[in-house]
């Protein structure tokens, strides 16, 4: 090819090139600005609890409302208005401009019917499954079954297969307060749960969890004992601080909270734990063995999590209540002679 005829190529191509990238750009600004002109035809898009605005803008896409799903999410963070977007069903007229989709998913006047359900932090899978059901919202042995299903979660691919631990989502099971939308069913329940517990275990988090070379199972066990071991935000690292110390040395943990697991098969419907309790076999009870229990014994919070990660440096190696306050703290000591003189 002459050098003339190859300029003329390179010419039509670079034209070419820019005549796309016009009409792309122009196309992208149009959808930016469009106020929309709204058919009669609508669209159905069901948004879930937990989805992103990546995950939403998706979905528009999928359903034919948007063009660009890059637009929609600059649209969003250009109104400031990602945090307001909700879940739900709404139906929404095609053709409809950018700034209409987002009033509508920011209204949520299409929104199912719904029901607010907390789950107090330290509760365990059986006290959920009893108070779903005391509230209607499913039955208790519909939840005990769906948490016994395949669920796809990062978190839960290191949990061993073990016959000893009755509920292998015991402890991912994140205490929130959840809308429960009408017609959910007890699987999508726990998958509302599954995927706040994912929210809050946030990436630092699992920095830390390589940088210690633990596994989130490991934390998990141990924050699930600080859960129900204190109430008290400001004790939490104290406790994980005395978990650590006993483990150092080989010392078993003798936590009343891993016994009364397996003796209230969950429930914690008993507070004190007798002499002869301890003799219960199971690897849940750490006055019998060595080292954390198989398994969570509850579902703890992001703080107690924290907490297990970042113990306390101290050299203490027992607490009990201190029933002078009795505000729920407690006395820690070093040596298992304090610990018995200030019992007293």
């Amino acid at each position: 090819m002459k050098k003339s005829g190859l300029k003329i190529f390179l010419l039509v191509v670079v034209l070419g090139v820019g005549l796309v990238v016009g009409n792309l750009g122009f196309s992208m600004y149009s959808e930016y600005t469009s106020t929309g002109s709204g058919t009669e035809e609508t669209v159905v898009v069901e948004i879930e609890q937990g989805e992103t605005t990546k995950d939403i803008a998706a979905k528009l896409k999928e359903s034919g409302l948007i063009d660009y799903e890059i637009v929609f999410y600059l649209k969003v963070k250009s109104l400031d208005v990602a945090s307001k977007l909700r879940y739900g069903t709404y139906t929404i007229h095609k053709e409809s401009g950018l700034v209409e989709i987002i009033d509508s998913l920011i209204s949520g006047g299409a929104m199912k019917e719904s029901e607010m359900f907390t789950i107090p932090e330290g509760y365990t899978i059986e006290l959920i499954a009893k108070k779903l059901e005391k509230e209607g919202f499913c039955t208790e042995a519909d939840f005990l079954e769906a948490v016994q299903k395949d669920y796809d979660y990062w978190f839960l691919k290191d949990i061993p297969e073990n016959d000893a631990i009755p509920y292998k989502l015991q402890g991912f099971l994140y205490p929130e307060t959840y809308a429960i939308e009408e017609g959910m069913s007890a699987e999508d329940i726990v998958n509302i749960m599954l995927r706040q517990f994912d929210k809050e275990f946030t990436d630092d988090l699992r920095n830390q969890l390589q940088k210690q070379g633990k596994s989130v199972f490991e934390v998990v066990i141990e924050a699930s004992i600080i859960e129900r071991e204190t109430k008290l935000d400001s004790e939490k690292a104290m406790v994980a601080g005395v978990i650590k110390n006993r483990m150092e040395i080989g010392m078993k943990l003798e936590i009343d909270a891993t016994t009364l697991y397996p003796l209230t098969n969950g429930l914690y419907n008993k507070n004190r734990v007798f002499y002869v309790d301890l003799e219960i076999d199971s690897p849940y009870n750490t006055y019998m063995y060595e080292g954390l229990p198989v398994g969570p014994i509850a579902n703890p919070s992001i703080l107690s999590i924290e907490a297990a990660l970042n113990p306390k440096d101290h050299t203490y190696f027992y607490y009990h209540t201190d029933k002078e306050k009795n505000d729920g703290s407690h006395i820690f000591t070093e040596t298992y002679e304090e610990h018995v003189n200030t019992l007293n």
